[in-house]
């Protein structure tokens, strides 16, 4: 088994991958002219895109409203737009570009880049193993950090094991500990999942890259994420919780729907799906603690720009680290690749994903993805664009349209000019 083939749980990489593929070859068509552009006539643009979007798709995908951001170029403020509501079944409120969202996976490029900081400071080395900093794992002894980091530990993942699938649909409540998430994967008498070879994607990796972030420096991943990441980057939006997220927190989080009640990896044939009593609640309150340093964080586009910006712009990682973040892998077989190619178009480095398509060649890519949300960035190397977005439910299998989304808004902005009209508000430098 080498690839994930289909996980409701945190992130769903392997087929955002290859739906951003298929989409690649609609870059470069119905490009619009250059030309010099307010920013609020591209926000204007946007906005339509936003609610076409919203219009064609929240019944199928139970969103309610959709938040994005793009950033033309580093060091230029951007532009955000949104559309909708924070609740489907009733109006709620309008959705505003501070609403908060839960980020999903979009969190394991954090909690990479906070192990490549330990490593700078000469507190670990990613090529210990998991024997090295957690002994009590022995069947995973042999795996190293990097491995954990690029998904080809071939470590089972927590979040489709059956056991944990039934707690999770009867008590969304439930907390859990590292080591109880841990517990569902490893191999005893009575757990045997299976194993995998090459590259699979397995949100267990990242409990453990966690423990072992916390072991390494003696500081929990709440004070790493906040001191490594948020506060250096300004994301003043940004939060981790281990358990349950605090009230000023979620009286600002969109509602999030679950609408995916699919079989589970390792049960793929199921004839009823195991998280299908999830369907339609509101996942706003649920215990976070299921994702924990795999994909805990909650954030806005905004936000989750800074976090892509400061990455590649060199403000979180010295550059040898950088340069082993962004090493990657084939999904297809799990070796080591210099870039993805026509022949080899998807890869995986430490927490992050890259595509090759027509036209733009490689480019950076990752959807994240819990119980009620999904976030999407694009980051263009050839234009200097980024672009996030991000939607309040977790869409039916093969109905997600969140990544078209934000390659339209790439289509809106990739040929305009920044915007030389001044900051988008006196807020942006608080």
């Amino acid at each position: 088994m080498t690839t994930n083939q289909g996980a409701p749980g945190i992130g769903r990489i392997r087929r955002s991958l290859l739906g951003v593929l298929a989409l690649g070859l609609l870059l470069g068509s119905g490009a619009l002219p250059a030309a010099a552009s307010s920013r609020e006539a591209l926000r204007a643009e946007m906005t339509k895109a936003l609610q076409e979007y919203l219009s064609e798709r929240r019944k199928v995908e139970m969103i309610s409203g959709v938040s994005a951001f793009v950033s033309l170029k580093d060091g230029e403020t951007g532009i955000s737009a949104v559309a909708g509501t924070t609740r489907f079944f009733d109006s709620g409120e309008r959705v505003t570009r501070r609403t908060l969202y839960e980020i999903g996976s979009n969190t394991k490029q954090m909690t990479a880049a906070v192990l490549l900081q330990l490593e700078a400071k000469g507190l670990l080395d990613i090529e210990q193993t998991v024997g090295d900093w957690l002994p009590q794992y022995k069947a995973w002894a042999h795996v190293s950090i990097r491995r954990l980091l690029n998904m080809t530990s071939g470590i089972p993942t927590y979040t489709e094991a059956p056991r944990f699938m039934d707690i999770q649909a009867s008590r969304p409540n439930q907390h859990f500990t590292p080591e109880q998430l841990i517990a569902f994967a490893y191999p005893t008498r009575t757990n045997r999942l299976p194993t995998s070879t090459g590259w699979f994607y397995s949100n267990t990796n990242y409990i453990l890259a966690g423990m072992i972030a916390e072991k390494a420096s003696g500081r929990s991943m709440k004070q790493l994420y906040q001191s490594g990441i948020f506060d250096p980057l300004y994301m003043k939006d940004s939060y981790y919780e281990p358990r349950v997220l605090p009230e000023s927190v979620i009286a600002r989080m969109s509602s999030g729907y679950f609408n995916n009640p699919t079989c589970g990896e390792y049960d793929p044939d199921c004839s009823v799906p195991p998280l299908a009593p999830l369907v339609g609640k509101d996942m706003r309150r649920a215990d976070v603690s299921w994702t924990g340093a795999a994909g805990g964080v909650v954030s806005t586009p905004r936000d989750l720009q800074r976090w892509v910006r400061g990455l590649f712009g060199g403000r979180v990682l010295p550059p040898k680290q950088l340069k082993e973040m962004l090493e990657l892998v084939s999904t297809a077989t799990g070796e080591p690749i210099r870039e993805t190619t026509a022949e080899d178009p998807r890869g995986f480095g430490l927490g992050m994903a890259a595509v090759h398509v027509p036209g733009p060649g490689q480019l950076w890519f990752y959807e994240g993805m819990t119980l009620g949300y999904r976030a999407v960035y694009f980051y263009f190397p050839k234009d200097d664009l980024v672009v996030t977005a991000i939607a309040n439910s977790q869409a039916p299998d093969g109905q997600d349209e969140l990544p078209p989304l934000a390659l339209r808004l790439y289509e809106i902005v990739k040929d305009r000019p920044a915007p030389d009209d001044g900051p988008e508000a006196p807020e942006d430098f608080d």
